[in-house]
This record gives structure tokens, C-alpha cells and sequence, in this order.
């Protein structure tokens, strides 16, 4: 059975905030200096890319606004560059990119009543 383009949106978030919250209290140096926290944020932006590809192209051009390739093309640097990664660049997206696509793709989800994000 295919995936619904919603369950590709929640591990785009799902792995979004796992990045966030592993860099969380980090400065440059630090993060840069932390192998460990470097290959584990890696880790979550190959999902987010992997996850950005798998989503059907009618959904994505309904949503345009979201950088859908920009992901993917980040998660097929990574991974065919696995052996020269630009940690500074990776850190940028971090602090630049991340955020803000966070908040585009939690803008997909459906409300409660409430207005709290229904479980998945």
C-alpha cells in the first residue's frame, strides 16, 4: 500500500526536530568538534531528503512554497559526498534552513478543533 504524502510530510518533521534537538545548546565550534552529534544530524538530513523525494509530485506542486527539491538535493550531496561533507554548510542549514522549512511543513498538518496537530 503507497504512503500517504502526509506520512512522508511527519518524518520530514519528525526528523527536522530530531535535528534541532540534537544540536540544541550548540555553538559552531562545538558541533563541529562533536563527531558523534555531526554523523546523528547527518543521519536525520538524509531522511528529510529521502522523505522530500518520496512525495508525489501533484502534492508538491500544490505546495510549491516548500523547497521539496532543495531537501532531496541536499540529502543526494550528502550521500555521494559522504567522504568530503562541508560541516560548516550542513551547520548553516541547521541554523538557516531548517527552521524555517520546520515551520512551512508543520503548516501541511491537519488541526483539531482545538487546534493542536491530530496524532498520526
Amino acid at each position: 500500500m503507497p504512503r500517504d504524502s502526509l506520512a512522508y510530510v511527519i518524518d520530514m518533521i519528525r526528523a527536522a526536530e530530531t535535528a534541532l534537538r540534537l544540536i540544541a545548546g550548540f555553538d559552531e565550534s562545538e558541533f563541529l568538534d562533536d563527531e558523534r552529534t555531526r554523523w546523528a544530524v547527518y543521519s536525520q538530513i538524509i531522511v528529510i531528503g529521502e522523505a522530500a523525494s518520496r512525495v508525489p509530485r501533484d502534492f508538491c506542486d500544490r505546495y510549491q512554497e516548500i523547497p521539496w527539491s532543495e531537501a532531496a538535493g541536499m540529502r543526494h550531496r550528502l550521500v555521494h559526498g559522504y567522504d568530503s561533507v562541508d560541516w560548516s554548510r550542513v551547520w548553516l542549514t541547521l541554523q538557516r534552513d531548517l527552521p524555517p522549512l520546520l515551520y512551512q511543513l508543520g503548516t501541511l498538518l491537519p488541526n483539531d478543533e482545538n487546534g493542536d496537530l491530530q496524532a498520526f
